[in-house]
């Protein structure tokens, strides 16, 4: 006679699942990183990266990209971007796609002060690497390097949209005096070299950043009565 023994496995609940309990997580606390997780799930690096993809996810673009949330937690903003505190994530992925993102998108190409305003995080090196690699292109302008796309009908869409916001607020700052810093750098031009004129004065201050239009330096030696002769 033949008896069969059958063990009864316990049935596994819907929380002893890896999946579930990795959500369970998230929602207690919306960012997390991977050693966080390993600790928490008390499974190994490979294993939890897996039950990430699975269940889906973001990294963050800031912070290297160590912390995590998942895909249903984030409400982005119109710009595709959500922050926890200071831990920012991205639609576009991590902070070069996101970079290349928002350069590609802007009409006018942006500057490492904007892109860094805009993300919340320093951008300066990322995008000077980046120009060196030829992942993008960057324009000198009197204040800075402005940023383009490497796409060579983009930038120049890009390039002629910049060009002609300059060229407004050049002429914006025609009836507009000179600044007491314009000033400083335009008399210290001056002494260098008295002969020059005004328009050689506006160039060379602009090397230094500094934007005098030529008619606010006539204006400013005619009120201090510095020099006759402006041509």
């Amino acid at each position: 006679m033949i008896v069969l023994y059958f063990i009864k496995r316990p049935i596994m609940q819907p929380s002893d699942h890896p999946q579930e309990r990795l959500r369970q997580l998230f929602v207690q606390q919306p960012c997390r990183t991977i050693d966080d997780l390993v600790r928490a799930l008390d499974y190994s690096d490979i294993s939890v990266r897996r039950f990430l993809k699975q269940v889906g996810y973001f990294s963050s673009f800031t912070h290297n990209s160590k912390w995590y949330t998942l895909h249903f937690i984030p409400v982005f903003d119109k710009y595709g971007l959500w922050f926890y505190e200071k831990i920012g994530f991205s639609k576009h992925g991590n902070l070069i796609k996101t970079i290349h993102h928002f350069i590609n998108k802007s009409p006018q190409g942006l500057s490492a002060q904007q892109l860094s305003e805009r993300l919340r995080t320093p951008c300066h090196a990322v995008l000077s690497q980046m120009s060196k690699r030829g992942a993008l292109d960057r324009f000198q302008s009197p204040q800075n390097f402005v940023y383009l796309a490497i796409d060579e009908a983009r930038k120049h869409q890009q390039l002629a949209r910049l060009e002609a916001l300059q060229r407004v607020a050049i002429a914006a700052q025609v009836a507009e005096p000179l600044t007491a810093q314009a000033a400083v750098h335009v008399l210290v031009e001056f002494i260098k070299h008295p002969q020059a004129s005004v328009d050689e004065l506006s160039r060379a201050v602009a090397k230094k950043q500094v934007l005098a239009t030529p008619n606010a330096i006539a204006r400013f030696f005619e009120e201090h009565h510095l020099k006759k002769t402006l041509k």
